[in-house]
């Protein structure tokens, strides 16, 4: 089809008129074109209704009445409509090329209205309140239930949740924005630990599940089922490189209702909600800490709520800087000081309070030493720890004595806009190139394995592989043992240095004078993300 034909069928699925080329029998043989056309609609289908202006709908009813002989009166005068040109010929064509090649190509194996779906009923949750179910079944069909718990959760991060049956019957946890605890019956305490940030996260998470969705590989619709009694839509879901798992979306809210793993270890997992339902708020008796008759306190989050920074440098014997200035939408929310480590907590949080960051200062002790599974970037020139894993994404960096660390949810550029707002400077996060340096001896790969082990990692096994200093450790001590290793490794992990690390490509210098290798050059094969494993592709030896 050329430029001409895409425009003009573009303009008439927006004139809301059916093309003639949609539904004619004697282009069924043009599998392409047809292809091309389908994804046009799909696309279309998805975009949000456009007024022209803020009068559009009584202009509407104008017309209306008009043509049935009534009237009505405006209380506003009607602005003349702005002509819109949404499509040029040669945009159009361009456009509709655009779509066809991020549909197909881009994402080529995912249903884009389910998924969209999804997305956009997750954003209209306030507050959900179910019954989530854990059981397991074996090769032979045996089903075990594993656990049954209770679950509130907002869009604020809130939760309560408490586990009704399981070998943590009776635990309850729960976090209220400003403080974290756990109840633990057998032990008759109260954990107390720090709101933010928090890594707990609970199984069967709704946002967790549509955000997985969303970065899937492939999503296959497979039938109807009932679940619960509600009518679902079962899904399978292929993560990059990773094993298929399926899916229930329930067909009235379009939200996740079961999710069932692939069979790992002759074990696969079911975890469903029996019962959910929407409110607008967790209950606040819920969220009111209390401690119960009978049980002791142990408080974990050593924090002192102070009023101004004069108060934390009397306490910690320093003297923390405030940022000039701070990104558009946030505010101080308060500032607190951990005694036992010397450290200076400022949070920030957004009006609507969906969003928080946090900035710590400490006085520098030593050089920095960031995290083996840290990208390697820079804040003003000075060397950065990156960390990019959810929930809790961070930038910590040294500068005139003192160490500071920006946390958040948001995504990392978000993140990187706050540090750079903050700091007034520029924050460099290396980019995935692709084009690794080239170590001297190659290391011979087979895909299918590595996929293989990328599997089993995600199924929960050798987690070391997501960290490319342990792989690196591994390598260069099987370089001195080839046979196997008995006991610890020859190579410790406290010798092995990550000077590399854009994400996607490492390079870790071997500190060992026993080491065959100097430097080991790692690359994420399957996935490129936090997620994916590491394997060794070459090293340089030693001279």
């Amino acid at each position: 089809m050329d430029e001409k034909k895409l425009s003009q069928y573009i303009d008439e699925l927006n004139a809301g008129r059916r093309p003639k080329e949609h539904g004619d029998s004697s282009r069924e043989g043009e599998k392409e074109e047809q292809k091309l056309l389908a994804t046009i609609r799909k696309v279309r289908s998805l975009r949000e209704i456009e007024y022209p202006d803020e009068f559009f709908e009584q202009r509407l009813v104008n017309s209306l009445a008009g043509g049935s002989g009534g009237s009505v009166s405006l209380k506003q005068p009607v602005k003349k409509a702005r002509k819109y040109t949404f499509f040029y010929p040669l945009a159009a064509a361009a456009a509709a090329i655009l779509l066809f090649v991020t549909v197909y190509q881009v994402l080529p194996n995912q249903n884009p209205s389910i998924v969209y779906a999804m997305e956009k009923a997750m954003e209209k949750i306030q507050t959900y309140h179910g019954i989530i179910e854990v059981s397991e079944t074996n090769e032979l069909g045996e089903t075990i239930t594993q656990s049954k718990r209770e679950v509130w959760a907002d869009q604020s991060g809130n939760y309560y949740i408490k586990d009704l049956e399981g070998t943590s019957q009776g635990l309850v946890t729960v976090n209220n924005g400003e403080q974290k605890w756990q109840l633990r019956p057998e032990e008759k305490a109260s954990y107390l630990f720090s709101a933010f940030p928090d890594d707990y996260r609970f199984t069967f998470e709704l946002g967790n599940e549509v955000d997985d969705v969303t970065k899937a590989q492939t999503v296959n619709i497979l039938g109807t089922e009932t679940i619960s009694g509600r009518n679902t839509t079962k899904l399978e879901i292929i993560p990059d490189g990773g094993a298929a798992y399926y899916l229930w979306i329930d067909n009235e809210t379009d939200l996740p209702l079961q999710r069932v793993s692939a069979m790992q270890n002759a074990i696969q997992i079911q975890v469903s909600y029996s019962s959910i339902e929407f409110m607008d708020t967790i209950p606040q008796t819920l969220l009111a800490y209390e401690l119960p008759e009978g049980y002791k306190e142990v408080n974990t989050n050593q924090e002192q709520i102070v009023a101004s920074l004069e108060e934390a440098e009397d306490l910690i014997g320093f003297i923390p800087q405030l940022p000039k200035q701070i990104e558009e939408g946030y505010t101080l929310d308060r500032i607190a000081v951990e005694n036992a480590n010397s450290v200076v907590k400022l949070y920030y949080v957004t009006e609507d309070n969906l969003e928080m960051v946090l900035l710590t200062q400490t006085k520098v002790t030593k050089e920095l030493e960031p995290a083996a599974t840290a990208i390697l970037g820079t804040v003003n020139d000075n060397k950065a720890e990156i960390i990019t894993t959810e929930p809790n994404r961070s930038i910590r960096w040294q500068e005139k004595g003192i160490e500071y660390k920006l946390l958040g949810t948001m995504p990392i550029e978000q993140l990187t806009a706050f540090a750079e707002k903050m700091t007034e400077s520029e924050v460099v996060i290396p980019e995935p190139s692709g084009a690794a340096k080239e170590p001297q001896v190659k290391v011979d790969i087979d895909q299918s394995v590595e996929e293989n082990e990328q599997k089993s990692v995600d199924a929960g096994h050798s987690p070391w592989k997501l960290d490319p200093a342990f792989v690196a450790q591994v390598f260069a001590s099987l370089l001195l043992s080839p046979e196997g290793i008995v006991g610890d490794y020859p190579i410790a992990y406290e010798n092995i240095d990550i000077i590399e690390n854009n994400g996607t490509d490492a390079i870790a210098e071997i500190k060992d004078d026993k080491s065959i290798a100097k430097y080991v050059y790692l690359k994420r094969l399957v996935r490129q993300d936090d997620t994916g494993i590491w394997t060794v592709v070459g090293y340089d030896a030693v001279k």
